[in-house]
């Protein structure tokens, strides 16, 4: 009887503490994402997209910050690709973790992480996010934690992930940092339950939502809002829908299109 008791209390904290969980606050100093971002830079003008000439091509368009998506190569290092293989962009049938860093620059021209930190010539803020399914390897955040500290880069980036656990690991690693957990109502066979609905978002010390904006009203956004959960939208490329969700308190847009215009030779 105590045990089926104390089963149905730890059930209702659980459940009340799903509806009525709070962000952390944001750290102090860090970056403040501005209204929109670049999604994987700007790649609709011809540069292919997570490449320095998208990143490159979102500065010269006046964004200030840009998204990428980063994986680990076969030999360890943090690249910069948003796919597990090469099929989608190159057409080519190979896997990212079965190529060096060295091949995926010349074959698919994925840029590391560190070529990225060392440009002058992209936007000054980065939004990393961390393509990883690992529960337990803390490899690919323990990488990219190095190169931030390395180049100094605490209060230019924030970082954004599916992976609950690996947001918990970038917590212990960097706290600095903001960090923001994205999701998605999308049917996909790797989109489990709890990952739809944001069961473990209290417990993985997080600072926003990134959500896909398909699945998010303007009442929804208000109601994060009152929660004192700060959101970003993704892929937002309508300009009146993006408007509407930077009126009702959204944190920053993530878009393929919007933002500054660009300059007249880009």
């Amino acid at each position: 009887m105590i045990f089926f008791v104390a089963l149905l209390l730890l059930g209702l904290f659980l459940f009340i503490k799903h509806f009525t969980w709070k962000a952390l606050p944001w750290p102090e100093g860090a970056v403040k994402p501005p209204p929109y971002q670049g999604h994987r830079g700007y790649w609709k003008g011809g540069a292919q997209e997570n490449t320095l000439a998208s990143f490159e091509a979102a500065k010269r368009r006046g964004l200030m910050m840009i998204e990428l998506d980063i994986r680990l190569s076969g030999d360890g290092v943090p690249v910069v690709f948003h796919d597990t293989d090469l099929k989608r962009l190159k057409e080519i049938e190979k896997i990212v973790l079965h190529m060096t860093a060295t091949e995926l620059r010349a074959e698919a021209g994925a840029p590391s992480l560190e070529e990225v930190f060392q440009s002058e010539l992209i936007p000054s803020f980065i939004n990393i996010e961390l393509k990883t399914s690992a529960m337990w390897d803390g490899t690919l955040e323990r990488a990219v934690a190095d190169l931030i500290k390395k180049y100094k880069m605490e209060k230019r980036v924030l970082f954004s992930s599916f992976n609950p656990l690996s947001l918990w690991r970038l917590s212990r690693l960097l706290p600095q940092v903001p960090r923001a957990l994205l999701a998605t109502q999308e049917e996909e066979p790797e989109n489990k339950i709890y990952l739809k609905h944001l069961w473990l978002a209290p417990y993985v010390r997080i600072h926003a939502l990134h959500l896909d904006y398909h699945y998010v009203s303007v009442e929804d956004l208000k109601r994060w809002q009152k929660r004192k959960v700060p959101v970003a939208l993704w892929t937002v490329n309508d300009k009146e829908k993006a408007e509407a969700y930077l009126k009702a308190g959204a944190l920053s847009i993530i878009s393929d299109t919007l933002g500054e215009k660009p300059s007249a030779n880009l």
